[in-house]
Formats: C-alpha cells, structure tokens, sequence
C-alpha cells in the first residue's frame, strides 16, 4: 500500500486539509498517521467518507518507498524523524520526496547532514515558507531590473476579537515567540527584532491591517535574488497585535521563569499563552491575505493582493490550512516530476513552478475563494495578470475566482457563493 501513496504525518488542521487536496489526485491513496487516537479521530470524522484516504497511528517500514512522506507538523516535532528517514532511505538507495510544511531552525545542524545526492527534502513547503518564496522567484524571473519586491502575508480572523484579535488556525503556539527578523534593504542584510519595525497595509475588502518583517528565512536572506536590493517578507496582523506582544514580554509575562499555582510548577509564558490562545477562528471563520508590490528601477509600480477565504470552513478546514495544503501538494509535484536530490530550500529556482501551479489549483479549487486584484507592473503579469481572471468587474479591475467542481467530494458539502468585499 506506501508504495503507492502518499503519507501525511500529523492528522491535525494542515495535515487533514493536505489528505483533502492529495485525495483529489488521479489514482492516489492517502495514508494518514498520528500517534494521539484523539487526534486522528477527528480526522478520521472529517475525511473517513473518501475512499482513498487510510488512517494509522505508527508508520509502516514500507513508507520509505511511499510516493511521497509530508511533514504537516512544526519542524522541531519532525526533525529527528526526517533525520532518521534521511538516512534510511539514502542507505537503502530510495529517493521518496520528504515535504517539510514547518520553518526550520536558521541554524539546525541537521539539514547540513542531509546528503546532496539523497532524497530530496523540501525545508518549508507551506504558505510561508514555501508559497510566498515561489511567487517572489516567479516575479524576478519574469520582470528585469527589479529594485525590491516587498510581500506580505498572514491569515487573520475575518472579524478580530481581542485580545489579541488572533486565533490559531493550526499549530500549539501563538506566534508571539521573540526572533531575529531578516530584511534586505537597499543591498545589505539587515536583522530586526521580530515585532520592531511595524507598518500598515491597506487592503480593501478587509481594511488596515499592520505588518512587520518576520518570515524570511536565512537561505533567502544570504542567497536568493541578490541583484534586488530591497527583499522583505512581512507577516500581517490585525492592529494591535505587535504593540501587545512587545506589552507582554516588557512586563515579563512571557518569562521561561517558573511560578507555582496549586500544586504544579508552571512557565509564566505558558500561563499567559493558555489565557490569550483561542484554538479556532470564531464563527465568521478565517482568511488568508498575500499582498507583492515591487519597484523597478525606473520607480514604476506593481501590485497583486489576493484574499482567500476557505469554501469549507463549516466543514472544518479553515482558509489558513487550505493555503497552506494546495502549495505542499504543489511542491509533491514538482520534486517529483523533476527528481530533484537533497536539501532544498524555500526560493530556490526548481521550486519556482510551485506558486504557479499552486495558484491555478486555488483558482480553480472547490475548497477556496479567491478574491485578486492586480495593478501596475503586475496588471499584465503570466503570474497576476487579467488571464488568470475567471470573472471580471472591468470598472475596478478585479477578479473573483469561482469555484469549480474538482477537488472536493459531493459529500463534503460545499458554500457555493463568493463572498462580498473583494479586494
């Protein structure tokens, strides 16, 4: 049975979103693994109608010769199991793509063991990392001159709730960690502190959001695209959520020091995570904004701003899984077809394919709306542009992706209207 599937470890919101979207496929069989029964439980409600997605809570030795292994878990809960299926595989001769959807460390001395002839393992193949670094590659390939391309992301609640009006679509941690954030700005490399330099993004149909540099990784930073000299990559909040953060570890709520309550011995940033964390976004559900404005050389301007909005967040699978699962099977596809080897990282030129494909399966997909706007540069873009349009409202130059009927079984259930509000 692995030889011919692909195995999803980790059952939980991105993992159960990526079986949705791997099942899809013509002639695949999705084996999904998670040690926790609770956990696979609730995928096994979501997901146990399709007949071509399996369950189990240990994996099989025949999974090193799966048609794929994806790692929808954080990095630190896969990288002693990547590391040990690394080195079986490139023992035993096999090649099995292994797709990593968590951000590993800068600095993790375990993708330096990866060897450059063995399989090959994709380090951050989700929105971002993963998407968001394809879409910048394809933009510098297709447009020269470049002086910066400036990307946004983030998925937000639809309607904020404080505090901190975010709710955690997936994962265990709200994303309040203080790390270095790495920029470039004209030519040289810069690190911020992670909340430091915060902006606002105005997109309509949503409305002002704030932004700050925080998710590239340091492969982009040293290598990717230097002959630009402006790179970032800023995640977008709700307002407000920087300034609480940097309020929370001023007052040294978000200590590693230990407190007692009753018997037990608790960190303070656990306790103060467990009272602001809210699991799920609220009744009105989630949404994912990617924003990429550039400037060429010349000052001319671009912009792209797409909302994606889940077609099934009733069902289960918020928007910010859905974006993070079509680019993993997008990134399945490419390794694939191209037999690549090794370690490879988010941005680099074979993954470029992967936001392309990625797109035109979100714009045609049963499981997502989306709502795109291009301007500028990017207004007759391969990648934005009007092409790419399956309605289009001409007096405001926007386009609304209908969804078609592929990708989702009857059974799911689906929302079948757009949504008001487009950017």
């Amino acid at each position: 049975m692995c030889g011919r599937s692909h195995v999803v470890i980790g059952a939980g919101p991105v993992g159960r979103a990526v079986a949705l979207q791997l099942a899809g496929q013509p002639d695949s069989l999705v084996v999904v693994i998670d040690r926790s029964h609770s956990v696979l439980s609730a995928a096994q409600g979501l997901l146990g109608e399709i007949k071509n997605v399996r369950f189990g809570v240990s994996l099989a030795p025949c999974a090193l010769s799966a048609r794929s292994l994806i790692m929808a878990t954080s990095w630190n809960d896969c990288r002693n199991l990547v590391g040990t299926l690394v080195h079986q595989m490139h023992e035993a001769g096999l090649h099995t793509p292994i797709i990593c959807v968590g951000r590993p460390g800068p600095e993790d001395p375990d993708i330096a063991r990866v060897p450059p002839n063995g399989p090959p393992v994709v380090l951050g193949a989700g929105l971002e990392p993963g998407l968001v670094e394809s879409l910048i590659s394809l933009t510098a390939a297709e447009l020269d001159g470049l002086e910066s391309i400036v990307t946004h992301c983030g998925g937000i609640p639809r309607i904020p709730e404080p505090p901190p009006n975010y709710a955690l679509a997936f994962g265990r941690r709200l994303p309040i960690e203080q790390r270095p954030a790495l920029a470039r700005l004209n030519g040289r490399a810069v690190t911020r502190n992670r909340f430091e330099s915060v902006s606002s993004l105005f997109v309509e149909g949503v409305g002002l959001l704030e932004a700050y540099d925080d998710a590239m990784v340091s492969s982009t930073a040293a290598s990717t695209h230097l002959s630009i000299p402006t790179l970032r990559q800023l995640t977008v909040r709700w307002p407000g959520f920087a300034d609480g953060v940097r309020m929370l570890h001023r007052l040294g709520l978000l200590s590693d020091e230990e407190i007692e309550i009753g018997s037990a011995r608790l960190r303070v940033k656990d306790v103060t995570e467990a009272l602001l964390t809210r699991r799920d976004p609220s009744e009105h559900g989630d949404q994912v904004i990617l924003d990429v404005a550039i400037e060429d050389r010349h000052r001319k301007l671009g912009r792209w701003t797409c909302i994606l909005r889940s077609a099934l967040q009733e069902r289960g699978f918020s928007s910010m899984a859905i974006a993070t699962a079509v680019p993993v099977a997008a990134a399945v596809e490419c390794v694939t077809r191209k037999q690549l080897r090794g370690a490879i990282h988010p941005g680099e030129a074979p993954l470029a394919e992967v936001a392309s494909t990625a797109l035109e399966q979100m714009r045609g997909s049963r499981m997502a709306v989306l709502a795109e706007r291009a301007t500028g540069l990017l207004e007759t873009s391969t990648i934005f542009g009007a092409d790419h349009a399956k309605a289009e409202n001409t007096a405001r130059g926007q386009r609304t992706s209908k969804p078609c009927t592929a990708d989702v079984p009857e059974r799911m259930g689906f929302i079948s209207s757009g949504f008001a509000g487009s950017p």
